[in-house]
């Protein structure tokens, strides 16, 4: 690298307003970004994220329709980008009417909008043929409705399961009630892939071998590109803005209140 090149890293250290960090941390962006360095931080995690579930570990095309829970979410609404792109068939959940619009715009064909629909009954409606691949952040409920309606050989890709975190009242914590299979947590933790009936697959790790191979860099390098060409658009929650180390606990709060609209950021400082 040299002086005055931007660069973006993954590593300790990230709540200080400087840091020294290793070269091979590092990631070089594009001399014509225009991204900032919110944006790049939300590309580097979330959108390589999605971009290696949906072009590498569980590959979309064209002939796929594609389940997407909390399709305005962090790494939701790159996942929907990535779908798209490949020419799938996009449905997104939503937990709220505010955050139907963000989804249409971000180029969802069917907005479900879990505060006035239930899943199951949308997708046996209107979705008779079943789903092929679902990224599920979510879990609970909504994970058994969409292993319910998932076709032989689908798979759904576990990226997280919000309903089941600690933050959740033990009342509010509801089963995802798929005969044969545990806690989605612990599938998640540990990066099983579980098969059940049908050949159906709940694939706990993403990332698939990507640590092990040569691979990351082209993946990592591949998503700052998308964006700058303008194929790959960052969502920041409009509404709420964190500064300083002293907002961290509260934009964790708000992500966890399932009223954030994509990604939730912290800038360390203001200067």
């Amino acid at each position: 690298y040299s002086p005055g090149d931007t660069t973006v890293f993954l590593a300790s250290g990230t709540y200080g307003e400087y840091v020294r960090v290793k070269e091979g941390r590092c990631a070089l962006v594009p001399t014509e970004s225009t991204a900032t360095p919110t944006e790049l931080s939300a590309l580097r995690i979330s959108a390589l994220t999605a971009l290696v579930a949906l072009q590498r570990t569980c590959p979309v095309t064209s002939d796929d329709t594609v389940l997407i829970t909390a399709c305005c979410g962090g790494t939701g609404h790159f996942a929907v980008q990535v779908a798209k792109a490949a020419g799938s068939i996009v449905i997104g959940t939503v937990g709220s009417t505010t955050k139907v619009g963000y989804a249409t715009d971000l180029g969802v064909d069917r907005v479900i909008d879990l505060s006035k629909e239930e899943l199951g009954d949308v997708l046996k409606k209107e979705y008779p043929q079943g789903i092929d691949i679902v990224y599920d952040g979510v879990g609970g409920p909504l994970l058994g409705a969409a292993f319910e309606n998932l076709n032989e050989g689908g798979r759904i890709l576990v990226v997280g399961s919000i309903s089941q975190y600690p933050h959740n009242q033990k009342e509010e914590v509801r089963p995802h009630n798929i005969e044969g299979l545990g806690d989605i947590m612990d599938i998640f933790r540990s990066g099983q892939t579980v098969e059940l009936e049908k050949s159906k697959k709940i694939i706990g790790n993403i990332w698939g071998d990507i640590f092990r191979s040569a691979d990351m860099g082209v993946y990592r390098d591949r998503v700052f590109e998308l964006n700058s060409k303008g194929k790959l658009q960052v969502l920041l929650d409009p509404e709420k803005v964190f500064v300083g180390i002293e907002s961290v606990c509260d934009a964790v709060d708000h992500m966890l209140s399932r009223n954030s609209i994509g990604k939730v950021c912290v800038q360390m400082s203001d200067k």
